[in-house]
């Protein structure tokens, strides 16, 4: 119970329905844990700002942590998008089942703000609405994508994973 394999779906769409015969993320179920066995505790110990830390994956591992967080189901787990396509790599770290719709969540750390995969996810999506965690203020920006299709972009810092039920009711 201490590691959690986090299988990818190909889907945009609702039901979430994970594929296991992809390969799965292995993702830790504590920080302190993580740190620990990659022996780096002092290194994060105090610093003010964890987006350069494991180029980015700390971060990916704390906002993953946050939406665990926020379902009261012993058995939820978390799940990310693969594009099921030849010869094109896309994943977006994680996606999130409502009642209407699956939410696209990238998160991104340092100065690599793209998001290719998170425009690939949304070209395929009836979904209007996607979030990006970040190291830099709260912005939201309505982006075009080149077929016309438009969608809002929610980009958030890191810590309003922790909210992240409440943004979600109100989009």
């Amino acid at each position: 119970m201490v590691l959690e394999l986090c299988y990818p779906t190909v889907s945009t769409d609702i039901p979430l329905s994970p594929d296991l015969k992809k390969s799965p993320k292995l993702l830790w179920l504590d920080s302190g844990i993580v740190n620990h066995v990659a022996k780096n505790q002092l290194e994060l110990f105090g610093t003010q700002d964890i987006s350069e830390h494991w180029k980015g994956k700390i971060a990916e591992h704390i906002v993953g942590q946050e939406l665990l967080s926020h379902n009261d189901s012993v058995l939820a787990q978390r799940n990310f998008w693969v594009r099921d396509a030849k010869n094109s790599q896309a994943e977006l770290d994680f996606v999130i089942q409502t009642e209407q719709q699956l939410i696209p969540v990238e998160v991104k750390s340092g100065h690599n703000s793209k998001i290719k995969s998170m425009h690939l996810f949304m070209e395929q999506s009836r979904n209007n609405f996607a979030i990006r965690f970040w190291n830099h203020p709260m912005q939201k920006d309505d982006v075009e994508l080149p077929s016309g299709k438009k969608y809002t972009l929610s980009s958030l810092p890191f810590y309003y994973a922790e909210i992240i039920s409440k943004i979600l009711t109100c989009k």
